[in-house]
């Protein structure tokens, strides 16, 4: 695990960390590259948002076949090609158990999250 965003020309306030996990973006799926509480980062995306545009997250998981359902509302922080930084606006207690869960590798809360 390796913390990004932890240089002062960041200007971030929730480290955000590299770990393997996917987010739904209404529907299609895309790998993160990095995540935090604050937000999070992914890569070959090739849809139409654009910074300062809000978007909806419907899912998050540790691999692309066990998406966990959430909602979050987003706001784009910035687009440099086909990569995507995003901020959370409000989390709710079940988004944000999914993304420590993600962050701290829980493979069992999502194992339980399954059987529901």
């Amino acid at each position: 695990m390796k913390i990004v965003g932890t240089a002062q020309e960041y200007n971030r306030k929730d480290n955000r960390i590299e770990v393997p996990a996917f987010i739904s973006i209404e529907g299609k799926i895309y790998r993160a590259l990095d995540l935090g509480l604050g937000g999070f980062r992914i890569g070959d995306y090739d849809g139409e948002l654009m910074p300062g545009m809000e978007f909806l997250v419907d899912g998050l998981g540790l691999n692309q076949d066990d998406i966990i359902a959430v909602r979050i509302d987003c706001t784009v922080a910035r687009r440099l090609g086909n990569q995507l930084g995003a901020g959370f606006v409000e989390l709710d207690s079940q988004s944000y158990d999914v993304i420590d869960a993600l962050m701290m590798r829980k493979k069992k809360f999502f194992e339980k999250m399954k059987n529901r």
